[in-house]
């Protein structure tokens, strides 16, 4: 067999084994996205859905996506990166077994982003990154994306990014909006379509089990008789089942109290948690422990109650058995509606049959979910954002919530609000490049010859200069021209590790791809070249120079190559038709301001009337 083939039928064969039709559909319709100018996908897939499944099938695809040559290089395998959003190691060990089919997959998390790209990345940078659970990095004070999106912004332009929730309701709406995914990703919605067998919140809506807890009811540590009617179920169901109760954390052991009072016994009732006010360490229990529990309840056929005081964590799943035999769950969320939805009843949907045990939540929240499921379905084929902002505003009006997530908040009252001009919203077109030898060993090398504009000379000055500072040159990292006589010049210090890892973002690509267009003078927009970050603008930049020098060395210990050699930079000579040095310096200057396309990208400071409060990192 074809070694190429090979590979593709191991690939085929990992998607036939460990994903469902649906899975598969949802990954084929993310590339179909990318495959038509999108360079980000958010994946709406409802909670317990299969989103492991997904995960593995699109990387299954980014790998039949692969040229043959690839397909069958070793050092080109790793072309996946899976970030778990959450900084917890059981998440992303699970994370690993699940995806260990395909073996193109990097799993990390935010904090190690940038050691997984060094570590599992040196013959070539990402193609493509999956976020998982995006609703944890809603807020800003909650995990950042900040990283993330610069290196997708600077570092590795051709990757392709895919947010994965039940919830992703902060990125929907700024997707909507003036935002980094609208503007920068062209974002398009994919709604993860499930199979007849899977029992959501819409399902359990339909078949009556949930059960209203409004504000005064909520407190399961206050007498009601909403609270009688959930004891009553747990002590009459026949059989052996279990039943979920979460609380604040300062209620545990006053909420175990009161199932003993009405007739629970103490080995039925579990508390699941750590250190917890008033609760000694011998009477708590972890996850695990609380499974093991409810098997040996299993095997007497008995009953047993679980007090939480926190929604378990995103990817914790009871297994079909135990949601078949969950009696009720009672949960005192009061919060946005990724949490309403997140937390007890979440945990509950999944592929079984039962319809009928009950659930008292936050209907609110329930039926605000439910509208908002309906509407991202029935748009999924459209990439199309606007109406969702008309959708959220709806919601506000109709259902008492607090938020839709930590980044998307509801006010009590409806407020003016005023959306801002975009940072490089200010465009300029490129006046033309220029391309020298750098003559590092010509201390009085006259470059009038090449060029008698005034500006330009004074940046092939200061260029030199810094690579002949401290009596150089030498090889060196971390070059910069600091201080606010040279913050005119944007400078790529282009090394080993950035010159060539054939993509289209790497420095000679992009050098090569202005050039080639410039020489047919067409326009080119001086923003792009620029790629402005970290607080920059194109306004503020004359020049941009990329240096391709045989003494600039990447920060990348373990970089393949860490500084380019005289072929290198013999190669981009040429390109240019230059004369072989060890040093090119090439510089493409801003001409004028061009009113029309800064119109095109400009957002009118308008004013809107609004209870919505879009404070996401997105």
């Amino acid at each position: 067999m074809n070694n190429s083939n090979k590979h593709r039928e191991h690939i085929k064969q990992a998607l036939a084994k460990h994903t469902f039709e649906h899975q598969r559909s949802a990954a084929e319709k993310s590339f179909s996205k990318f495959n038509t100018g999108s360079k980000a996908v958010v994946i709406a897939a409802e909670m317990q859905s299969g989103k492991s499944g997904i995960a593995l099938a699109l990387a299954c695809e980014q790998r039949l996506s692969l040229t043959d040559e690839l397909l069958t290089s070793r050092k080109h395998l790793k072309d996946t990166l899976y970030l778990v959003t959450m900084a917890d190691l059981a998440l992303q060990e699970q994370a690993k077994r699940d995806l260990s089919p395909c073996k193109n997959v990097v799993v990390s998390n935010f904090t190690n982003f940038e050691l997984a790209l060094k570590a599992d990345f040196k013959y070539q940078a990402p193609k493509l990154i999956i976020i998982d659970e995006c609703h944890y990095g809603t807020s800003t004070d909650s995990i950042r994306y900040e990283k993330v999106f610069n290196y997708l912004e600077r570092n590795n332009t051709d990757c392709k990014v895919v947010f994965v929730s039940a919830t992703p309701f902060s990125a929907l709406y700024a997707a909507g909006a003036d935002s980094i995914l609208r503007h920068n990703f062209n974002t398009s919605l994919v709604f993860h379509k499930t199979s007849d067998e899977y029992h959501g919140i819409r399902q359990m809506h339909r078949h009556n089990q949930i059960i209203k807890l409004d504000e005064n009811h909520r407190d399961f540590c206050e007498p009601s008789l909403l609270r009688n009617r959930f004891i009553r179920q747990i002590k009459e169901h026949d059989g052996a089942g279990w039943s979920l109760i979460r609380v604040p954390s300062s209620q545990a052991k006053l909420a175990k109290q009161v199932l003993l009072e009405n007739g629970i016994e103490p080995e039925q009732i579990v508390i699941i948690g750590q250190k917890l006010v008033g609760v000694d360490d011998h009477e708590l229990c972890s996850l695990e422990d609380f499974k093991r529990e409810y098997e040996t309840a299993q095997l007497f056929d008995d009953k047993l109650v679980a007090i939480t005081v926190a929604g378990f964590r995103a990817g914790v799943n009871f297994g079909q058995e135990m949601k078949s035999s969950l009696i009720n769950t009672w949960d005192s969320t009061i919060a946005n509606i990724a949490a309403v939805v997140q937390a007890n009843i979440g945990r509950a949907c999944g592929y079984h049959q039962n319809t009928q045990a009950k659930h008292y939540t936050n209907l609110e929240a329930v039926r605000a979910y439910s509208e908002l499921l309906d509407h991202l379905e029935s748009r999924d084929e459209s990439q199309e954002f606007e109406g969702l902002h008309h959708v959220f505003e709806k919601i506000c009006s109709k259902y008492d919530v607090r938020g839709f997530d930590r980044g998307t908040l509801v006010a009590p009252v409806v407020e003016p609000k005023v959306t801002r001009k975009l940072d490089d919203s200010k465009t300029y077109l490129t006046a033309g490049y220029i391309a020298v030898p750098g003559k590092l060993n010509d201390l009085e090398f006259d470059y009038r010859p090449y060029t008698d504009d005034e500006e330009l000379l004074n940046a092939i000055h200061l260029i030199r200069c810094e690579l002949l500072a401290d009596d150089g040159p030498y090889r060196r990292k971390g070059r910069a021209l600091r201080g606010e006589h040279q913050n005119w010049i944007k400078a790529q210090w282009v090394n080993g590790a950035t010159y060539d890892d054939a993509t289209q973002s790497c420095a000679k690509s992009r050098v090569l791809a202005f050039k080639a267009v410039l020489d047919q003078s067409s326009d080119v927009e001086f923003n792009k070249i620029v790629n402005p970050g970290g607080g920059e603008k194109t306004e503020d930049k004359r020049v941009m120079a990329s240096i391709f020098s045989i003494y600039n060395l990447s920060g990348q210990m373990d970089a393949f190559k860490r500084a380019m050699d005289m072929d290198d930079v013999a190669e981009i000579c040429a390109e240019f038709d230059v004369e072989p040095d060890d040093t090119l310096i090439v510089i493409f200057r801003r001409g004028g301001y061009s009113a029309a396309l800064t119109a095109e990208k400009e957002s009118t400071a308008e004013v809107e009337h609004s209870r919505i409060r879009h404070k996401s990192v997105f």
